[in-house]
């Protein structure tokens, strides 16, 4: 169909949303950040690795698990936004969805971090066995 000034109906460039679906937008970030997150994850535990197997100093491993932390800090700011955005727009669904995946995750932080403590303790101190506290983190959380 034919419009006054000769331009076909829907083809102006002009007339296409740059964000048609806000949500779509929302649950990208959100996999982005989870993407980072995960990132994260493998360079805080090769580092703790590391550090266990006296490959890196104390104070190097002070300076990853820093920026590790705020690395999760800014993530998890990231997600909360995403969360709160899909909030607004009814999608009470996925921001409840994203809601557990961070309440999942900062369970799987602090299971981590104890297992890789455990893992620098045993490397520090072979004398005392921590085998038993690390095979019950690995079996119960696996």
């Amino acid at each position: 169909m034919m419009q006054q000034n000769g331009d076909h109906q829907g083809n102006n460039p002009m007339d296409i949303e740059p964000n048609p679906d806000p949500a779509l937008e929302y649950m990208k970030a959100f996999t982005s950040a989870q993407a980072t997150r995960t990132e994260i994850y493998h360079e805080f535990e090769s580092a703790i690795n590391d550090h266990a197997n006296g490959i890196i100093s104390v104070e190097e491993i002070q300076q990853v698990i820093r920026i590790s932390q705020e690395g999760f800090q800014d993530v998890s700011s990231d997600i909360m936004t995403q969360e709160q955005l899909l909030n607004s727009i009814g999608l009470t669904n996925l921001s409840s969805i994203i809601r557990q995946v961070q309440n999942l995750e900062k369970e799987k932080l602090e299971v981590t971090v104890k297992l890789l403590s455990s893992r620098v303790q045993a490397a520090q101190r072979p004398e005392i066995s921590y085998q038993a506290e690390i095979e019950d983190f690995t079996t119960r959380y696996a």
